[in-house]
């Protein structure tokens, strides 16, 4: 049995309670396909080749030694360079892509367009937002306002494509791509900080 967290727990309880109002209908049209053709998937994979550049970009310039060192702290990296932690890395991992998701594009998106009839450019750009400010917390972990701006600033331009993705291919694509692109990020980072030892 894992050791688990608070914020294991928290983790769990948020999903349960993101999946319940979907027995109900709520925003199931964004669960699945909407629109689906050649422009809406190249200008998808565009985007998500500009996140993995971007990402590649800040790994190469924006992290120095000792951002890297304090950074070897995050529950993934960590369980990445130790090889200690398959529960974080398997479960907890996924499903932390699965919450985000389901709160800041699924339920925050719905929510703008639905209750406050926002129109659905305004919709990704404020839910993107929310989304970025919400990685605030990693200066209460990291005390670092460049690790802190970094996560604000590639999470707003995730929150804006996968506000898109969304719209036309759904919740599901979503959570692939944040997984993908987050995982990527965090196993170069992670590789990276092996090679400072």
């Amino acid at each position: 049995m894992p050791d688990l967290k608070n914020k294991h727990y928290l983790i769990i309880i948020c999903i349960i309670l993101c999946i319940i109002p979907l027995f109900f209908g709520i925003n199931v049209k964004y669960l699945l396909v909407s629109q689906f053709n050649l422009p809406i998937l190249a200008y998808i994979i565009s985007c998500i080749l500009f996140l993995y550049l971007l990402g590649k970009i800040i790994e190469k310039y924006a992290y120095t030694t000792k951002l890297l060192e304090i950074i070897a702290h995050h529950d993934l990296i960590s369980a990445l360079i130790r090889k200690n932690d398959n529960w974080v890395l398997f479960f907890f991992f996924p499903l932390t892509m699965v919450m985000e998701e389901f709160i800041f594009r699924f339920y925050s998106i719905g929510i703008l367009r639905n209750a406050i009839n926002l129109e659905i450019i305004e919709s990704i750009i404020v839910s993107s937002l929310i989304f970025s400010l919400y990685h605030v917390h990693f200066w209460f972990k990291f005390k670092s306002l460049r690790i802190t701006i970094i996560f604000i600033g590639y999470s707003f331009f995730l929150g804006l494509i996968n506000g898109f993705v969304l719209i036309t291919l759904g919740l599901p694509f979503c959570i692939l791509i944040h997984y993908l692109l987050a995982f990527i990020s965090y196993f170069n980072l992670s590789k990276k900080i092996k090679n400072l030892d």
